[in-house]
């Protein structure tokens, strides 16, 4: 079997969670934790999201002409839990796309093109919306496929990816509190029309972030990060369950006290929240108070790189 070994990154969402599940503007970031795959003689057992990878894979190559590399793909994604616990970076879509890159770098497509990486993305999309079960957003999956800052539903997006205005900053900190995406997408279903007002208040912070971005405006990015914040409070009374927890929220009065701004990522209720400080002194002074009040800052940063090979 091949010695290279394929990685494709986690990811955070930045904001737009539940806007983006009906139509609404969206920003992602790969994150530098891998999934990496490995095309293996045989395995014990496969997740049903590498399975579907392994299909969907094959039948790609047989319309492009070209053999499916023998052997299963393995994916080792530890780097996505903390003692146990999920992080919310999204393994299972990560997971996906390095079982589809290991399978066509082995069947000889270079992952290095943004061809290859596109084709990647919208293999791994197929795939893993059939072993869910259910069309997600794609942003996890985006993410992991060509990485660094992603939009979604953005009418003035391009190939070249979002940029945070200079000097501001990304951190990520984990909660003690894991949370089911599933059971709470669900609840926002249920809700209907209860929640659609919070629901154009997160498109409407997700439009401020897009705008701050391109203009280079710190302080208008902060200010959206605020607003989705609100929007999350609102959202969590609307379907009666708490989507902002008190570590959320004091993650977000640590980033405020130092001229920055933090909120839930994902489907909020535990697992991740995302911070964005002014400059790295904040980011600094940031670090200084979650450790004061111990909270979990992960030793995670932006990832510029999509999915990719190494050779062992």
């Amino acid at each position: 079997m091949s010695a290279e070994r394929c990685l494709a990154p986690g990811k955070a969402m930045l904001i737009g969670e539940y806007a983006v599940l009906d139509g609404g503007p969206a920003v992602v970031a790969a994150i530098d934790c891998y999934a990496v795959a490995q095309l293996l003689p045989a395995a014990d057992a496969v997740s049903p999201f590498v399975a579907a990878a392994q299909a969907e894979a094959g039948a790609v190559l047989a319309g492009l002409g070209r053999a499916a590399p023998g052997g299963v793909p393995v994916v080792d994604t530890a780097a996505f839990s903390l003692d146990g616990r999920k992080l919310g970076l999204g393994s299972s879509a990560a997971a996906t796309v390095a079982a589809v890159g290991a399978i066509f770098a082995a069947a000889g497509l270079d992952l290095a093109s943004a061809e290859s990486r596109r084709l990647v993305h919208a293999t791994a999309r197929r795939a893993h919306d059939s072993a869910q079960g259910v069309a997600g957003s794609g942003a996890d999956v985006l993410a992991s496929s060509l990485g660094g800052l992603r939009t979604l539903n953005d009418a003035a997006s391009a190939d070249a990816p979002l940029r945070l205005p200079s000097p501001m900053e990304l951190r990520l900190v984990g909660t003690s509190r894991s949370a089911s995406t599933a059971e709470l997408i669900g609840r926002y279903r249920v809700a209907g029309s209860a929640a659609a007002p919070t629901q154009q208040r997160m498109a409407q912070a997700a439009r401020r972030f897009l705008t701050g971005c391109r203009a280079g405006a710190v302080p208008e990015v902060l200010a959206a990060v605020g607003d989705a914040l609100a929007a999350f409070l609102a959202l969590g009374a609307a379907l009666d369950c708490e989507l902002a927890t008190a570590e959320h929220l004091a993650i977000a009065a640590a980033a405020e006290q130092v001229g920055g701004a933090a909120k839930p990522s994902g489907a909020g209720g535990g697992d991740l929240a995302v911070a964005l400080l002014p400059d790295p002194d904040a980011a600094e002074k940031f670090t200084a108070l979650l450790a004061k009040e111990r909270l979990i800052l992960l030793p995670l940063r932006l990832s510029e790189q999509g999915v990719h090979t190494l050779r062992t």
